[in-house]
């Protein structure tokens, strides 16, 4: 059996997730951004930053997300690209909507 150090993911999924990420790098390459439909389903993540583990993370208050719901602090999976200005986010999970960057905690959302 194949181990992956620090994962509990199944080997066959983390080959899917891979594949999936790297269409998703191929295709924001080559478009110079995701899709609407890539972002009409991603949860937001509010009042988010980035965390230095072993890799780079973001941490924030997530909305919409398909397993952990609404108004929770998380730390995403690795954080693969990042586009501020256009308000999104690429983990090894899954694409995120950006809400409002953490310097803006005391600031209400829009």
């Amino acid at each position: 059996m194949i181990e992956f150090p620090y994962s509990h993911d199944d080997p066959i999924e983390m080959i899917a997730k891979a594949r999936a990420l790297a269409d998703d790098v191929e295709r924001i390459a080559a478009n110079g951004g995701p899709t609407e439909a890539d972002l009409g389903g991603a949860p937001v993540l509010d009042l988010y930053r980035t965390a230095v583990c072993a890799s780079y993370r973001l941490v924030g208050i997530v909305g919409g997300h398909p397993r952990l719901g609404d108004n929770r602090t998380i730390m995403t999976s690795p954080l693969f690209l990042i586009d501020p200005t256009g308000g999104w986010a690429r983990t090894w999970s899954r694409f995120y909507t950006l809400g409002r960057p953490a310097e803006f905690a005391n600031e209400k959302p829009q």
